[in-house]
Order: C-alpha cells, then structure tokens, then sequence
C-alpha cells in the first residue's frame, strides 16, 4: 500500500515539474501587439531668446491632450518598439501673443515587462507648430509606465522632455516637458 501510494504521489510531483519546467521563460503576460489610445495631461515649456542682452527668458503652462499609435514586440521580459503621437498644446506664453499649438512624435521604446507592469525609456523626434508660423524639428526623450488591465485595455503615465535649438533659425532655445495619462486599446 504505501508502494503504490508513494508511487502516485511521485507521478503527480513529476507532472507537476514538467508543467513548471514549460512555464520557466515564459511571460505570464503577453506586450506583443499593435495598439491605439488617447492621452492627457499638462504641459511646461520654457525658452531661452538669445537675440537680447541679457537673454530674454519666457514661459507658459496649460493643459494637454492627444492621441498615440504604437507597436510592441516583447522578448522575454525585454519589450521593443515604436510610436508615433499627436499632442495638442494650446501652451501660450505669459506676457505674449504665441501659442505652441501641437506636438507631433516618433519615439523609439525599450523596456522591461514585470508581469502587467511594463517599464520603458523612449527617444525620437518631435515637431513643434505655433499660431505664428514658427514650427521646428527637435528631440524628444522620457519615461513611461503601462499597466495591463485587461487582456485589451492599457492604462499608463508618460513623461516626455522635448528640447529645440535655434527654434526655425532664430535664436531662441525651447524646452518642453508634459506629463500624460494615457488609455490605450492593445489588439
């Protein structure tokens, strides 16, 4: 009796152990995917004219809100891929008629998955238009966090720092920081 009891109770721990041994490597959730969402949040942009003695020095703040378009492709816990974004602005300068109206991104993006949790860095570039005309190409950089809340729905927070130099030939150096929410639909 205590043969075939030990017996059966070996049979059920390797089977128990193959089942594990599948598992080792494998996310127990799935970042590959097309995805689509909306975002909003606030906005800070300071700038630099250096046509003055002593530079002239102007900011604005407002808030924010857009819309992405991305793709990630996951490797283990490792996730890669890539974006593209509208931002509209509305960010106006204090004591100035110029409105930085909207933002346009491509941004590469690296990260780590942790389960539901999805940690990555972005880098590109960005395309700054205003109500005056002026509109440049710059970069963009910063930080995000994504969390799966379903197999479909992500909900997340973005940090992006977008810096211009010599702004559409002028001497005027802009930088511009926005902190997001974002709901994303993953297909």
């Amino acid at each position: 009796m205590r043969a075939q009891i030990f017996g059966i109770f070996t049979l059920m721990l390797s089977a128990n152990v193959g089942e594990a041994a599948d598992l080792v490597g494998q996310p127990a959730v799935d970042w590959n995917g097309a995805y689509v969402g909306i975002s909003a949040g606030y906005g800070w942009l300071r700038d630099v004219d250096r046509q003055f003695t002593p530079p002239l020095r102007s900011s604005g703040d407002g808030v924010v809100f857009g819309a992405q378009v991305g793709y990630l492709h996951q490797f283990g816990a490792f996730v890669l891929g890539g974006e593209a974004e509208y931002t509209r602005l509305d960010i106006n300068f204090e004591g100035f008629p110029i409105d930085v109206e909207g933002a346009f991104a491509t941004k590469a993006r690296a990260g780590f998955a942790f389960d539901r949790l999805l940690l990555t860095g972005h880098a590109g570039a960005t395309y700054i238009t205003t109500n005056i005309g002026l509109e440049d190409w710059g970069w963009v950089a910063g930080l995000g966090a994504d969390y799966l809340l379903s197999d479909n729905i992500v909900a997340g927070v973005s940090w992006d720092h977008m810096q211009f130099n010599r702004f559409d030939g002028t001497l005027i150096d802009g930088q511009l920081d926005l902190v997001k929410t974002r709901l994303s639909f993953k297909f």
